[in-house]
């Protein structure tokens, strides 16, 4: 029976997951061309609608507070990515920067 259900399930399943887990290729709008614009894309979609950083209006010192705070979280960002990534959420993000 169980067997049954999970091939009822996985056509949907395998919908969802395509819908749900971005593709940078797809986002490349709003999101300016970058040495980290990659890393953001991947690392913060991970667990958020990359909306959430174009639709922010945070200042340079929330955005770097911000980051430490995923980082805190747990996003998977690698220590030698942090600079670069901070540098290009405030360069292209901050309400303050721009």
């Amino acid at each position: 029976m169980k067997a049954n259900i999970g091939r009822k399930l996985a056509p949907g399943l395998a919908a969802i997951t395509v819908i749900l887990c971005p593709n940078p290729g797809w986002v490349q709008g709003p999101f300016p061309a970058g040495e980290a614009r990659d890393t953001v894309i991947l690392v913060c979609s991970q667990c958020h609608v990359l909306t959430r950083i174009t639709d922010n209006d945070l200042n340079a010192e929330e955005w770097e507070f911000t980051l430490y705070d995923m980082i805190a979280r747990g996003a998977p960002l690698h220590e030698t990515d942090l600079e670069n990534v901070r540098r290009y959420l405030i360069e292209n993000f901050a309400t303050d920067e721009r």
